[in-house]
C-alpha cells in the first residue's frame, strides 16, 4: 500500500455507463429527501395518505419518462402542496421550513464558497506525476475501509491537499506529499465519515510506521492552521449531487442512479489529472454529468436524441451558471482524457480496482 511501490498495468477502462457494476451507494443528503410516513402516521393524518399517493404517482411518471426536468426540488414542491391541503399540520410545516432553511444554505455555500484548486503546484516542488500517484493511492486506501467511508471521504481528502499545496508559502517536494497526503485524509475521515478511521490505522496499517502519531498529528495541525481551519467548503461531488437532485430530484431509479455513478467515476479520472484541475468545479462536475447522461441516451438508442441532449445541455449551464465556451472546451478535454486515460496512466489501476 505505499505509495512508493510500483503498481502493476491497468486493465483497460471499459466505458462508464458499463464501467457501472455495483449497487448504488447512497450518500447523506437527507436534507432534501421527502419524509415518508407510516401507516399509523398515515391513519393518524389523512392528508398525509394523498400526500403519499402524489409521490408514488409522481415516482410513477418519472420512471416513464426520466427526462422530465419539471421536477425540480420535487420534495419541497411535495411538502407545499401537502401544506396547502392542510395548513395546520405543524409537523408538516416544521418540516418544510427546516428543508428550505438547509437548501438554502446548500446553494449558498456553492455560490459563495468558490475554492479553485487549479494550479496547486505552481509554488511547489510536487511534480504532477506524483501527485497523480496520490490520488490513486488515495482511492486504494479509502476502499480498503469501504464499510465506514464514502466517495465524499476521498473528494475531501484530494480537495483538502490540493487546498492546502495552493496555500502553503512552505515550498514542498515530492518527499513530504507521502504525509501530507495521509493527513489529508486523516482531517477528511473525520469531518465525512460517522465511524472515521482511527489515527492509530494510518501509522501502522496506511502508513506502515514510516511516519510516527506525532508526525501524522503534526502535519494535520499544519494544514488547518495554513487553511485557517477552512475546509467544509463544497467540494466537485458536492456540485455534482447539486446537479443531480435539480434535475432528477429524490429518483431511485437505476438508470438514474448509473448516470450519477458514471459521472463520479469519471471525475475521480479527472482528479488524477492535473490538467483538468485548471476547469472550475462546477465545469467539471457539470462536463462529467452531461457526458454520462449523452452516453446513457445514446447507448438506449432513444428516439429524438439530439432534442433530449440539447434539453440536458441548457438545464445543465443553467444550474451550473457556467460559461458555455468553457463548458464546451471542458467537454473536448474530457472526451481526451476518457479515451487515453489509460495510456496516460499505464500505472494507476485502483480506479478500476474499487470501483
Amino acid at each position: 500500500m505505499i505509495l512508493e511501490n510500483q503498481i502493476s498495468k491497468t486493465q483497460n477502462i471499459p466505458s462508464p455507463q458499463l464501467k457501472i457494476n455495483k449497487d448504488y451507494k447512497s450518500q447523506q443528503f437527507s436534507s432534501l429527501n421527502t419524509s415518508h410516513q407510516s401507516i399509523d402516521q398515515e391513519n393518524q393524518y389523512p392528508q398525509e395518505g394523498k400526500l403519499l399517493n402524489f409521490i408514488m404517482e409522481l415516482e410513477e411518471l418519472q420512471q416513464k419518462s426520466i427526462f422530465n426536468l419539471t421536477l425540480n426540488s420535487l420534495s419541497l414542491e411535495q411538502q407545499k402542496l401537502a401544506l396547502t391541503d392542510d395548513p395546520n399540520n405543524s409537523q408538516l410545516r416544521r418540516q418544510l421550513q427546516y428543508n428550505k432553511h438547509y437548501y438554502q444554505e446548500f446553494q449558498s455555500s456553492l455560490q459563495y464558497e468558490n475554492v479553485y484548486l487549479g494550479n496547486c503546484l505552481q509554488n511547489q516542488k510536487v511534480s504532477q506525476q506524483l501527485r497523480s500517484r496520490m490520488v490513486d493511492w488515495m482511492i486504494e486506501v479509502l476502499g480498503n475501509y469501504n464499510e465506514t467511508t464514502t466517495n465524499a471521504t476521498f473528494f475531501r481528502s484530494v480537495s483538502i491537499m490540493d487546498y492546502f499545496l495552493l496555500k502553503s508559502n512552505t515550498q514542498y517536494s515530492d518527499q513530504h506529499l507521502h504525509l501530507i497526503g495521509i493527513s489529508s485524509m486523516f482531517i477528511a475521515t473525520k469531518l465525512e465519515d460517522i465511524y472515521h478511521i482511527p489515527l492509530q490505522d494510518f501509522v501502522l496499517r496506511v502508513g506502515h510506521n514510516k511516519y510516527s502519531t506525532i508526525k501524522v498529528k503534526g502535519m494535520e495541525q499544519i494544514i488547518l492552521e495554513t487553511l485557517n481551519y477552512e475546509i467544509t467548503f463544497p467540494t466537485i461531488l458536492d456540485r455534482l449531487y447539486n446537479l443531480y437532485y435539480q434535475c432528477f430530484s429524490v429518483n431511485n431509479d437505476t438508470n438514474l442512479q448509473n448516470i450519477l455513478e458514471a459521472s463520479t467515476y469519471i471525475l475521480k479520472m479527472c482528479l488524477h489529472d492535473y490538467s483538468m484541475n485548471t476547469f472550475h468545479a462546477n465545469t467539471l462536475a457539470a462536463s462529467s454529468f452531461f457526458y454520462s447522461i449523452c452516453d446513457f441516451v445514446i447507448s438506449k438508442d432513444y428516439q429524438h436524441q439530439d432534442q433530449i441532449i440539447d434539453q440536458f445541455s441548457k438545464r445543465i449551464t443553467q444550474i451550473s451558471e457556467i460559461n458555455l465556451f468553457e463548458f464546451n472546451q471542458c467537454q473536448g478535454k474530457l472526451k481526451e482524457l476518457i479515451n487515453s486515460f489509460k495510456k496516460k496512466y499505464p500505472d494507476l489501476q485502483n480506479l478500476d480496482k474499487f470501483s
